[in-house]
């Protein structure tokens, strides 16, 4: 019933308002031209401001507002042309406003008047933190908004995504904007290499030992770590001897094939390579045999997958050092129901690769900004995703990280976002304790608003702006439907 009801009020005041806006301008042309005194009657000038406050207090759009202003401003200026100053005036600084804020990004409108909320280069460095349930509104009002300003401001843009209709959307826009596209989904036949060997040995056996334990246990400790130490010695063995041509396949041959793995330690230079693989030689068969087995197994697990083999398999077609130094829009479809524990193994090594990439940049000069949009994050992220926060602004580098709610994420990841991100939108219908967690963390602010019950479309924003934490309040979202290129 209230739906009908605010209908019916939107199509009134909508006729009362045009006629107002026709009238009272026509009327003072033409009273101009044939000057006479004789203004608007009261009770006209009441029914237009009685339309435009319920047409504000029903539907606070952009539109509303610009259509009361220009009713407003025919009420003054029928009353007394002098008066057209006067009434301009709210219009003119609206229009500054607007202004002001194009340099800016904006994540939302002011709930009442329609001027944007904003955030800066060096606030949004302080990373966004997005939570909302299924449904919310996650992708189509905050990350698709956000991700359209980056690429019609010619930033970089990299964007993971588990189920793939905000990355096609994201490609799409970017295409009608003739930005530079890394379109990264595995189920394509054309998907783009990425060898997650390219580059410095360490980093690459790094990334690969920590994938490896996130898709199966690595077992007790020491033979974690025992694991971890072959597969670095292995790395650098195989880098050697073929270079960037190296890949996961290449780790496995070594440790298949004991004479091929002799070979090419035996030809190695680095002396801490051969010295390693000696020992290892020098110990009974059958330990040797069993300190590897366990990697040799999970390694075979990530790579028995068709997909994996051919999307990670050397040459590499992309390094992120590319992406992100060339302001490239990059985004990534790692289908969870599609390819099960391969996205995350994938969406893993993308991570880790790009984390390195951010540390590779030197802070002391000055870099192009790129904004990662992370959607279900914690699919992706590691544990120490806290150091990347606390150092990923000095490298221009700002995150969005999105996810449902805080039961998803293990302790250290929590502490990372409550911590290090200090920008964060909540949407409705979130978790009555992920909203107590928030209110303690608004302290010494209160939330007087039933978050959990927020109509669609809004969201509670607590912001730092200007250095200071700002006080919680509400925001009407944008609207960007994914599928859609979007215009302007």
């Amino acid at each position: 019933m209230r739906k009908y009801a605010t209908k019916w009020v939107n199509w009134a005041t909508l006729i009362v308002l045009g006629y107002g806006v026709l009238f009272c301008w026509m009327d003072a042309l033409i009273r101009v031209w044939v000057a006479s005194p004789s203004p608007i009657t009261i009770s006209l000038a009441a029914v237009v401001l009685l339309a435009a406050s319920l047409r504000i207090a029903t539907n606070p759009s952009r539109f509303s507002w610009t259509l009361s202003l220009m009713a407003a401003s025919g009420l003054a200026v029928d009353w007394h042309v002098w008066l057209l100053s006067l009434a301009a005036l709210p219009s003119l600084l609206l229009v500054w406003g607007l202004a002001k804020s194009r340099a800016n990004t904006r994540v939302g409108w002011h709930r009442i008047i329609p001027l944007p909320v904003t955030l800066t280069t060096s606030e949004r460095f302080l990373h966004l933190h997005v939570l909302g349930p299924t449904g919310s509104g996650k992708s189509s009002s905050v990350l698709m908004p956000l991700i359209g300003q980056d690429i019609r401001q010619q930033l970089g843009v990299v964007v993971m995504d588990p189920k793939g209709d905000l990355a096609s959307t994201a490609i799409a826009v970017a295409i009608r904007h003739g930005r530079s596209i890394i379109r990264f989904n595995p189920l394509d036949e054309d998907c783009p290499h990425f060898n997650p060997l390219a580059g410095p040995a360490e980093s690459a056996a790094e990334g690969l030992a920590w994938t490896l334990n996130q898709i199966s246990d690595g077992g007790h400790p020491y033979y974690a770590v025992a694991a971890r130490v072959q597969l670095l010695y292995a790395v650098r063995a195989v880098k050697e001897a073929y270079g960037e041509s190296a890949d996961i396949g290449s780790v496995l041959q070594f440790f298949r094939d004991e004479a091929h793995q002799r070979q090419i330690v035996r030809a190695a230079e680095d002396e801490a390579t051969r010295a390693f693989f000696t020992e290892q030689w020098a110990r009974k068969p059958g330990q040797g045999r069993e300190d590897r087995q366990g990697l040799l197994n999970r390694l075979e697990l990530l790579w028995a997958n068709p997909i994996v083999r051919r999307v990670l398999s050397a040459p590499t077609d992309f390094t992120w050092d590319e992406v992100l130094e060339g302001r490239w829009v990059m985004a990534a479809t790692l289908s969870l129901a599609n390819l099960g524990q391969s996205a995350q193994a994938l969406g893993n090594l993308l991570w880790h690769g790009l984390a390195q990439a951010a540390y590779r940049r030197d802070p002391a000069k000055p870099h192009p900004p790129c904004y990662l949009y992370l959607d279900e994050f914690h699919q992706w992220v590691s544990e120490d995703l806290s150091d990347f926060l606390a150092l990923a602004r000095g490298y221009s580098i700002g995150l969005i990280l999105a996810h449902q709610d805080m039961g998803q994420l293990s302790p250290a990841l929590q502490e990372a976002v409550m911590a290090n991100a200090r920008q964060r939108l909540i949407l409705p219908g979130s978790a009555a304790a992920d909203i107590t967690r928030f209110q303690k963390a608004a302290d010494p602010f209160s939330l007087d608003v039933p978050l959990r019950y927020l109509e669609r479309g809004l969201a509670m924003a607590h912001l730092t702006t200007h250095g200071t934490l700002q006080k919680p309040r509400i925001v009407r979202l944008s609207h960007h439907a994914l599928g859609e290129s979007g215009h302007g």
